[in-house]
């Protein structure tokens, strides 16, 4: 098949182009003028410029095209951007996977998130017949992800054959953007000195990349796939990280006193006009449980997920590789070398 991919220039959608191209699919992205190409770089990739949130370049991207993999998204906590937040997590579904269906592929596959069913204060393994609570957490994230996702299936009861992927945090190598990987960055550089109990599920972007072929090859039309991995306690995640550095862990903060803390993050760089790294927003969601099951992509996609140090000293690897982390440890010196 030929797959127009977007969002193919970042962490995990560069990975599905590989995975697409390993496969024997051709693979085609739709890149943005200002986008950096530096994660395709070597690949056998076609190229239409374009973006998701203009319907006229996403057609003619789509010509030719037996199907479309959506992965483009926004993925942050943070104040100052939620717009463009809502347009490209939630607007541009519509936009992309609506010509999609006027042009008639014959699979489409929706990058979702777990994100879209929230989560809870209380230790639990979700999967997908769990009741989400997104809206009523109020994490703007997590309800444009979940309009998104809505709006995806909407269009699967006009008839697109689609479904849905929602992966959990990512890490390993080639983390351009800044998004979920580089939160193991900053614990490896000592810039986050505190962390919020809490678990989250963390897997690698090559394994979700693999899932997003074998979704596109014999996923079932209308339904939704979790793709989990390593259920960790937050304190246990940023000890690992610690520990693989070299670097003394960070101190968990009551979340009483790190949602203040936000607050007043968030005004003073409201004055001075800049965006904040720290938000509150992010702190409610670092204190949810967010541990999934994957058993049904397991049992359809044949997902699986490779051991989270292994993952966890790729992702650093790349860092050091490409200059964002110095080997300042001897740990970080054995995996520079």
């Amino acid at each position: 098949m030929k797959v127009l991919i977007t969002g193919a220039t970042g962490f995990l959608g560069s990975w599905i182009a590989r995975e697409l191209i390993a496969a024997g699919h051709t693979a085609r992205a739709l890149v943005r003028r200002t986008s950096s190409l530096a994660n395709l770089e070597k690949l056998n990739v076609e190229r239409a410029e374009g973006d998701v949130l203009d319907r006229a370049s996403v057609e003619r991207a789509l010509e030719g095209c037996d199907a479309v993999i959506h992965t483009a998204g926004v993925a942050h906590f943070l104040p100052g951007d939620n717009e463009r937040m809502y347009a490209v997590n939630a607007g541009s579904v519509e936009i992309v996977l609506g010509a999609a269906l006027a042009a008639k592929v014959t699979r489409a596959v929706l990058t979702s998130s777990t994100a879209v069913m929230g989560g809870s204060r209380e230790r639990r393994v979700a999967d997908e017949s769990t009741p989400g609570n997104a809206e009523a957490l109020g994490i703007d994230y997590f309800i444009s992800k979940l309009r998104g996702e809505r709006a995806a299936l909407a269009l699967v009861a006009r008839g697109l054959p689609l479904c849905v992927l929602r992966p959990v945090v990512a890490l390993g190598p080639g983390d351009i953007y800044h998004s979920s990987a580089t939160t193991f960055l900053a614990l490896a550089k000592r810039q986050l000195p505190v962390y919020v109990p809490g678990g989250a599920s963390f897997t690698d972007a090559r394994d979700i990349a693999r899932a997003h072929v074998a979704a596109l090859e014999r996923g079932r039309i209308g339904e939704v796939y979790i793709l989990g991995g390593h259920n960790l306690e937050i304190g246990d995640m940023v000890r690992r990280v610690a520990k693989v550095a070299g670097v003394p862990a960070p101190r968990q903060a009551p979340f009483a006193l790190a949602y203040a803390v936000a607050a007043l993050v968030e005004g003073a760089f409201r004055i001075a006009g800049k965006r904040p790294d720290l938000s509150r927003q992010l702190v409610k969601a670092s204190r949810l449980y967010t541990w999934v099951s994957s058993a049904k992509a397991e049992r359809e996609l044949a997902y699986t997920y490779r051991p989270f140090e292994e993952s966890l000293h790729d992702t650093l690897r790349f860092f050091l590789q490409t200059g964002r982390l110095q080997a300042n440890t001897p740990e970080l010196r054995a995996l520079a070398d």
